[in-house]
């Protein structure tokens, strides 16, 4: 997993000491809200350069920020990728179990610009090639982002402070 470091916040991380815990991860969730946003625009440029115009899906459209889960109340986390990515569940009208009849498959849901083939273009198949998007976005805009949390995350603080 990589690591980063942070120079030249010393001022900074004393005054978050100073301040609510809930404070913190307010300004901590603006700001990598804010970086994530520069690895969001280049994902969608990505895509927007092997979108086949043949078909209504548009993976560019669907590219989002949401706030992730985590285990642990004091950290944050911010994902950038396709709205219902994971959820191919819920594409089928009908669903077969094993055993019985076709029935209406209950978590089905329709989606206008069904983009939940996504992984396929970006990771390949045995017969298609990869054709990434998601990843070099964040590879050439790791440090643009990192700079931009840090600016952030210190114009927030000290802006609370004054």
């Amino acid at each position: 997993m990589a690591g980063y470091e942070l120079k030249g916040l010393d001022d900074v991380l004393k005054k978050m000491d100073e301040m609510a815990k809930n404070v913190q991860k307010k300004h901590v969730k603006k700001a990598l809200r804010e970086a994530a946003k520069i690895v969001q625009k280049s994902a969608k440029d990505n895509a927007k350069k092997i979108d086949d115009p043949d078909t209504a899906a548009d993976i560019s459209k669907n590219i989002v920020i949401r706030a992730g889960k985590t285990g642990d109340k004091n950290s944050v986390k911010m994902r950038v990728g396709v709205k219902d990515g994971g959820k191919f569940y819920r594409q089928n009208k009908q669903v077969q179990r094993k055993g019985k009849p076709r029935q209406k498959n209950p978590h089905y849901m329709f989606l206008a610009n069904d983009t939940r083939h996504f992984w396929l273009v970006e990771f390949g198949t045995a017969k298609t090639r990869a054709q990434p998007f998601l990843r070099p976005a964040l590879e050439s805009n790791l440090q643009a982002a990192t700079e931009k949390f840090a600016d952030e995350i210190k114009k927030a603080i000290m802006g609370d402070i004054r």
